[in-house]
C-alpha cells in the first residue's frame, strides 16, 4: 500500500504557529530538523517574536530568582550565575546559555588599595541597528574623596561578535564634557545609549552614546523656575516615552497625585519640553503617604513603580500609563514566604 504524502506546511504559516509557542518550546524545537533549527534561531524570527506580547514578571534578588507568568503552574525558581567587578555574564534566561565576557585591563578596575580611592564601572547593553551589532559598554568612573570630590573616567567599548576584545573610547574634546559616574540604568533607543550621571554632587546630567559611531555627548538637564532640575529632584527617574529618553519626576506624587515628564525632544539640539500630569481624583488614594521607586518603564508607555521598604504580603507595584494618565495597582500572588524578609526587585517584560 502506497503511503500518502502530507502537504507540507507553509512557511509563512509556520512562522505564525512558532511565534505563539513558548520560549521552552521553541528550544525543544530545535532539535526536529535542521530547517526548523535555522529557522528559530535565525534574526529574522528572534525580532518577530519579540513583537508578540508575551507577560511574565520576573523577580529576583541576591540569592535566589523566581519566575511568575500569567500562565497557571508556571512559577520556576532557579539560582542566577555570580559575577564580579572584573567579569561581564550575559545570560539567556530563555536558552540558559552563559557567556563571559573578558576582563577590562584597565588601573581603574576597583581595588582595594586606597580607602579614599573608589571605582564604580558601570555596563550597558545596546544594538547597532545599521551594521546589526550588538555592543557593551563599559564607564569607569573612579573617585577620589579628600577635602573635595575628584572624577576621573574610562570608556570601554566590546562587540559581541567570535574573537571580540575590550577596545577603548577616547571621550570627546569638548568643555562641555566631562568625567562623570553614572547613577541610573541605561536607555537603548534606536541606536543610542542614554544614562544620568553625577558630574558633581548636586549635578546630574545626561551622558548618550551613539553605538555605531562610538560618540559621546553631555546633555544639562533643564531648568524649572529658574532653579536647575537636579537641585529639586533627589531620585530621577529615567524612562523611554514617545521613543525619547525622558526624566520622570514624580515628588509631588504622593501628595498631589501630580507628576512631570521632562522629554529630551533633540539631544543633537539638547532641546527639552515640560509635560505635566495629574492623576484622576478617583485614583490618588493608590498614592497618598506611600514612597515609591521608579523602576523601569514597558515599551508601551507604562511606567512601573514599586513601594520602598521591605515586601509586604500582599506584595503589589503600580502601572502608571503615562499616555492615558491611568494607574492601575497590580498584586501579585504566589510569592514564597521567605521574599519577604529581603529586599527584592523585579522586572516586567511585555
Amino acid at each position: 500500500m502506497k503511503r500518502r504524502r502530507l502537504p507540507e506546511i507553509p512557511m509563512d504559516v509556520m512562522m505564525e504557529i512558532f511565534t505563539r509557542l513558548p520560549p521552552k518550546s521553541l528550544m525543544r524545537f530545535k532539535c526536529v530538523s535542521k530547517l526548523w533549527s535555522s529557522l528559530i534561531c535565525s534574526r529574522y524570527f528572534s525580532e518577530r517574536f519579540l513583537t508578540v506580547p508575551s507577560p511574565r514578571l520576573y523577580i529576583f534578588n541576591h540569592y535566589h530568582s523566581v519566575i511568575l507568568s500569567s500562565a497557571p503552574d508556571t512559577t520556576t525558581s532557579t539560582t542566577p550565575s555570580s559575577s564580579s567587578s572584573s567579569f561581564v555574564h550575559l545570560y539567556n534566561l530563555t536558552t540558559r546559555q552563559l557567556v563571559t565576557l573578558p576582563a577590562i585591563k584597565s588601573y581603574m578596575m576597583p581595588s582595594r588599595k586606597c580607602k579614599n580611592l573608589r571605582s564604580f564601572p558601570t555596563y550597558y547593553f545596546g544594538h547597532d541597528p545599521v551594521n546589526d551589532l550588538y555592543k557593551v559598554i563599559c564607564s569607569i568612573s573612579q573617585t577620589l574623596i579628600s577635602r573635595e570630590i575628584t572624577i576621573i573616567s574610562e570608556y570601554w567599548v566590546f562587540v559581541l561578535k567570535p574573537g571580540g576584545s575590550w577596545k577603548k573610547v577616547a571621550p570627546p574634546d569638548l568643555v562641555d564634557f566631562c568625567p562623570h559616574v553614572p547613577i541610573r540604568e541605561g536607555l537603548s533607543i534606536n541606536g543610542v545609549i542614554y544614562y544620568l550621571a553625577w558630574i558633581h554632587i548636586s549635578n546630574i546630567v545626561v551622558v548618550s552614546f551613539d553605538i555605531k559611531s562610538e560618540e559621546f555627548k553631555m546633555i544639562r538637564l533643564p531648568h524649572k523656575d529658574s532653579e536647575a532640575l537636579e537641585i529639586w529632584i533627589p531620585d530621577p527617574g529615567f524612562i523611554e516615552y514617545g521613543g525619547k529618553a525622558t526624566v520622570f519626576d514624580y515628588r509631588c506624587l504622593r501628595d498631589n497625585g501630580m507628576v512631570d515628564l521632562w522629554v529630551l525632544e533633540d539631544a543633537g539640539n539638547k532641546e527639552w519640553s515640560r509635560k505635566t500630569l495629574h492623576l484622576p481624583p478617583s485614583q490618588l488614594h493608590l498614592v497618598k503617604n506611600i514612597t515609591f521607586k521608579v523602576n523601569g518603564a514597558t515599551q508601551n508607555g507604562k511606567v512601573i513603580l514599586i513601594p520602598l521598604g521591605n515586601l509586604l504580603s500582599p506584595y503589589h507595584f503600580l502601572c502608571y500609563d503615562v499616555k492615558k494618565n491611568d494607574m492601575r495597582k497590580i498584586e501579585i500572588k504566589g510569592i514564597p514566604d521567605h521574599w519577604f524578609h529581603r529586599e527584592s526587585v523585579f522586572y516586567l517584560e511585555t
